[in-house]
């Protein structure tokens, strides 16, 4: 099945220079193929689209209805390709993070004033917080979390190694005694 978007380029093509070899030549395809491409669509519409002699092409009233609509269709389709490539080439648009606060304070925060001066068109919202958040529920982009987490349909990747040190006053373990284990501390 050929392309559809790409036929109504060609039929388009074929209107604009009056012929199926004019459009071959200026879409680089062969005439059979640009014959092709006609023929799918007038299948696929179940009409006609080209009144067709030995010198001339002139469209049936289902062609002009149907040049209308790719008129309409094949610039909004071309602009809509160029903003999403655009925004491939510079991001763009909110980011919200969310960070547990400790961490957010320390790394993350100072890290936004340089983020933003390379990428200005994306605004980041910062919500710090350290209980589990609903990425999806929550509408947040991204999380960091310092913890194992568990397999979801969620994408994760380990961004680093944290050594976590349990710290007491020694008056607290005077009273209330040194765990031998993590377990022990909850």
């Amino acid at each position: 099945m050929l392309d559809r978007i790409t036929s109504m380029q060609v039929f388009v093509k074929v209107v604009a220079t009056g012929s199926f070899t004019g459009a071959g030549r200026a879409l680089s395809l062969s005439q059979t193929m640009v014959t092709k491409h006609i023929n799918a669509l007038e299948t696929r519409l179940g009409s006609t689209l080209f009144h067709r002699s030995t010198r001339k092409l002139s469209l049936t009233e289902a062609g002009r209805l149907f040049l209308d609509g790719c008129q309409k269709i094949l610039p909004e389709l071309e602009e809509i390709e160029q903003t999403v490539t655009e925004q491939r080439r510079e991001p763009r648009g909110r980011l919200r993070l969310n960070a547990p606060v400790s961490f957010a304070i320390r790394y993350v925060a100072p890290l936004l004033p340089e983020f933003s001066r390379l990428y200005p068109l994306v605004t980041v919202e910062l919500g710090v917080n350290d209980r589990t958040v609903d990425l999806i529920e929550e509408g947040w982009d991204l999380t960091l979390r310092i913890r194992s987490l568990t397999p979801s349909s969620l994408r994760v990747r380990k961004l680093a190694d944290i050594r976590m040190v349990v710290c007491a006053a020694p008056a607290y373990l005077e009273r209330a005694g040194t765990p031998a284990t993590l377990a022990e501390l909850n």
